[in-house]
């Protein structure tokens, strides 16, 4: 026997529960708002509108923090109120939303669910890439 030491594990897997995947994003939210505050603060220490690599960096590793805690803070508070209102089926719905969004196929599906409620991603992309534009000449 090696004594490599080896990832914890169970086996069987433990059977992925809503109240797991809140503990996960809970957790993901405080951590990614704590790593926002770090950022922001180190994204202080550049001059306003300096353009330099390193004080663009630090902006866009204070937005990715953002947007990372907000994400996680939405999803934990989304499953709780799924918990609230439907819980014989909370564990199911918050396992199918996990598996939808970690499978990588949620860029297929979002121009599917569009089409599905009668939104036009072409036209969607084609009104964005119209106002980017207009921003550029203006």
């Amino acid at each position: 026997m090696s004594d490599e030491p080896m990832l914890p594990g169970e086996w069987p897997e433990p059977v992925l529960t809503c109240d797991l995947i809140i503990a996960r994003e809970l957790t993901d939210a405080l951590s990614q708002f704590e790593f926002w505050a770090h950022a922001m603060d180190e994204s202080r220490k550049f001059e306003v509108g300096d353009k330099s690599a390193p004080a663009m960096a630090a902006k866009y590793k204070s937005l990715m923090h953002l947007q990372s805690y907000i994400a996680a803070a939405a999803i934990a508070d989304l499953l709780r109120t799924i918990q609230g209102m439907a819980p014989g089926l909370a564990d199911e719905i918050a396992r199918q939303f996990m598996w939808t969004h970690e499978s990588g196929e949620s860029g297929e599906l979002l121009w599917e669910w569009a089409v599905e409620r009668g939104l036009d991603p072409e036209e969607i992309i084609e009104d964005v890439k119209h106002k980017l534009a207009q921003e550029e000449t203006s």
